[in-house]
């Protein structure tokens, strides 16, 4: 049976129709709730209640806690969703639900939509459409899919909502990431926020970052004691205040180091400064009424007066401020600020976002080496080319130590938050710091992520051992993942934060999986414990697993049906590398890749030709793998020895053929 979604009282004007679609030869069910009123400008808010004929067992949203961030919420019924919900997945009747809002915008007009919880009860939940304007246009999309993984069904949503707003240049599978965020960079700002200097980054050079991020703190002469100040702050000139640009680029180019420098979608926070030869007009944000009740503290925090471009100097300006960016050496941008575009500009946000990113395409390259911040609403997600973003909140901040409780929150949020978006864009977890107590907990849940990886040590601080575990050896290249780190189904509708058990964030490699557990609830001393079992991965076939042990080989058998227990303490990991049974003559052999990484099985592809194995590394070294019997095999030219159990050989070549005697 259908899920039957019903407007209440929208004075007809709302349309649902509904249609199926097969998946996997599953029959599902997509529901699309259309605005059909017409003209609606100028610009204002509207709401609808909207009634299920069925409840849901168990939900997640996906809300925005503060104007450009989002964060997760574990609720029970539609009624209770939050304000300002982006996205929500739900258990239904042993059915997978998913509700994904949805923004458009055109010259004409557009609208951006969210959800909430009803003050009727049940599972009612309301629909909230701010609006200016243009022809008729989708609000809603809801899908009632079978028991796939919920990745899987994320994956889906993000399918169907850009075929309903007509353009999949917004999906993952249509972007790539530019080759030098494949490599391990740099950025100024938890070291040094917006006192940087010149010479720090020079400093740093010694490193060896084959990118590095001048943040906030190169543009306006800023303090952060007067953030109000600050954040209002008009761009008033390309060139750095107190920086030589040209100068600091030739000297990273000479230590191969790419110079990336920070702005804002606006300019800078509080625009473009008037007189500077370009059309600006001054405009204050405009508040959904959400955003006002389930975050006012942040919505006073960016209330006031902005200098803002109009809409026929958007792509002058960005080619004139990148060219002057470009002449100097500077190789692409951190793009900060996004959702600031979306309250001053409306429907003419898309417009800016479009010559920046045309703009950095002329300047920085056909794949321009570009972050893009603060760009977690359905207009930055849903009408934007963006490759690479941050999906969370800053962790960390300068001069303030990062506490327990942060670090357990960041990895939640990431981890969540990707599911939603890991179909979108590349999803960055941010900087790390390598030389505080949660080095190694940052970095294992880079290594899981398959996120790039950037520190923000000063430079004397920096300590290179933490990253040579995400590293491939002898290069400052990050061991991949194929997808993005995502907890598993069965933890998916819980608080890792609050519930005693270790959370899990698996990834598939070339050459396997990654799974890491985390303890993220704080259990006053008391171990947690939890099991990792095949059902909780995707797994064709029968797999060994090997628990990763940097200081020695570790532990490896084969993953059974009973799982793979973990004990862990407040705020530590456990590392699992799985890799599948490949059949060697009468044995079974599991090649698990190269030891001494986080990530073994993102190092190693194995291929079965002509009853033989190929293996390629990427690189050569110590290569981990399980044999289920000692026997002989022939290794490249010679015969190897291999006993019961874990083995680690020492390989000479990237590339080898084992087969059996």
């Amino acid at each position: 049976m259908a899920w039957t979604l019903t407007p209440r009282n929208d004075g007809g004007l709302l349309d649902v129709h509904r249609s199926e679609f097969l998946v996997d030869g599953h029959r599902c069910t997509e529901t699309l709730v259309q605005w059909k009123g017409g003209e609606s400008s100028p610009l204002k808010e509207l709401s609808f209640e909207l009634f299920p004929d069925r409840g849901v067992e168990r939900l997640l949203a996906l809300y925005r806690f503060k104007p450009c961030w989002t964060a997760p919420k574990v609720l029970q019924k539609l009624s209770e969703l939050p304000q300002e919900t982006s996205f929500v997945l739900a258990q239904l009747d042993g059915r997978i639900l998913v509700l994904c809002p949805l923004a458009t915008q055109s010259h004409g007009g557009g609208s951006v939509c969210s959800l909430r919880g009803s003050a009727r009860g049940l599972d009612d939940f309301e629909l909230v459409m701010l609006s200016s304007g243009g022809p008729t246009r989708p609000l809603l999309l809801a899908l009632e899919l079978p028991r796939v993984r919920l990745g899987r069904a994320a994956q889906l949503a993000a399918e169907r909502c850009a075929l309903q707003l007509g353009d999949d240049g917004c999906l993952r599978r249509r972007k790539q990431l530019p080759a030098v965020f494949r490599r391990w960079g740099w950025c100024s700002w938890d070291a040094h926020g917006v006192k940087v200097q010149k010479w720090q980054l020079e400093a740093m050079c010694r490193h060896r970052p084959a990118w590095m991020v001048l943040d906030d703190g190169w543009q306006e002469e800023v303090h952060s004691e007067e953030w109000r100040k600050w954040l209002h702050s008009p761009q008033s000139r390309f060139e750095a205040k107190d920086f030589n640009l040209a100068d600091l680029a030739r000297k990273l180019a000479e230590e191969k180091i790419q110079l990336l420098v920070w702005h804002t979608l606006l300019g800078y926070w509080g625009g473009v400064a008037p007189q500077r030869g370009y059309a600006v007009v001054s405009k204050r944000p405009w508040w959904p009424q959400g955003l006002r009740c389930e975050c006012p503290g942040e919505v006073d925090v960016w209330e006031g007066d902005f200098s803002v471009l109009e809409e026929q100097d958007f792509l002058r300006f960005y080619n004139d401020f990148y060219a002057s960016l470009a002449a100097v050496g500077v190789a692409g941008v951190k793009c900060d600020g996004q959702f600031l575009a979306d309250l001053l500009l409306g429907t003419a946000s898309r417009a800016l976002g479009e010559a920046h990113e045309a703009a950095a395409r002329e300047h920085f390259g056909e794949q321009p080496p570009l972050i893009s911040c603060m760009a977690m609403t359905l207009c930055r997600v849903h009408l934007s080319k963006s490759v690479l973003s941050r999906v969370s909140d800053d962790h960390a901040y300068p001069g303030v130590p990062e506490d327990d409780k942060s670090v357990a929150k960041h990895l939640w949020h990431c981890s969540m938050n990707s599911l939603w978006l890991a179909p979108y864009v590349y999803c960055d977890w941010d900087m790390l710091k390598t030389s505080e107590w949660h080095c190694n907990i940052h970095a294992v849940a880079r290594a899981v992520a398959g996120c790039p990886v950037y520190v923000s040590d000063t430079a004397d601080a920096f300590n290179m051992e933490v990253l040579r575990p995400l590293l491939i050896p002898g290069r400052d290249e990050v061991v991949p993942c194929t997808w993005a780190g995502l907890p598993i189904d069965r933890q998916i509708f819980e608080d890792p934060t609050s519930n005693r058990s270790p959370w899990w964030v698996v990834n598939s490699t070339t050459g396997g999986f990654i799974a890491v557990a985390f303890g993220l609830c704080d259990t006053g001393g008391d171990v947690m414990k939890e099991t990792l079992k095949p059902s909780d991965l995707e797994l064709g076939c029968e797999h060994a697993c090997l628990q990763v042990d940097l200081n020695g080989r570790g532990h490896a058998a084969i993953f059974s049906q009973e799982g793979w227990d973990v004990q862990l303490h407040y705020m530590g990991f456990s590392v699992l590398a799985l890799a599948p049974l490949q059949l060697l003559g009468q044995q079974r052999l599991a090649i698990f890749g190269l030891a001494g990484l986080w990530n073994p099985t993102g190092s190693v592809a194995v291929e079965a030709v002509d009853g033989r194995l190929r293996v390629t590394l990427l690189c050569p070294g110590p290569l981990l793998l399980w044999s289920s019997a000692a026997f002989r095999c022939t290794w490249g030219s010679s015969p190897v020895t291999l006993v019961e159990g874990l083995n680690l050989v020492e390989m000479s070549e990237s590339e080898v053929i084992i087969g059996a005697e």
